[in-house]
């Protein structure tokens, strides 16, 4: 199957979340807060899925010759499976990032503090 809006839609929501993310520990780590965003079981969740996710997608697309050993239905849940993984990882995803940015808020809405 070609990839289609089931796939693109939460790829591309995946992928601004891993900037905006990747930005808040940046910024979290230069103002001596790193600790506050660390890594949580909801993104390690996130990352599981979407890898398990990606794999099945990769095994469903041609020429890759596993659905072709296993049959050609094989292929289609390969895709199925790989959309609902995928679609899922995207929800943790934005679990996730609710979690790192909530938990930076108070250093986010504090007011500047004077350079020295």
């Amino acid at each position: 199957p070609a990839l289609a809006l089931d796939v693109a839609a939460p790829a591309a929501v995946t992928i601004a979340r891993e900037i905006a993310v990747s930005a808040l520990r940046e910024w979290m780590a230069q103002v001596g807060n790193r600790e506050s965003v660390k890594v949580g079981l909801a993104g390690k969740w996130k990352t599981a899925t979407q890898m398990t996710a990606i794999s099945c997608l990769l095994l469903a697309v041609e020429p890759v010759p596993v659905p072709a050993m296993l049959g050609g239905a094989a292929a289609g849940w390969l895709y199925i499976v790989g959309a609902i993984g995928l679609w899922l990882s995207t929800v943790l995803a934005l679990l996730s990032a609710y979690s790192y940015f909530a938990a930076a808020w108070p250093t986010l809405s504090a007011p500047p503090r004077p350079r020295t």
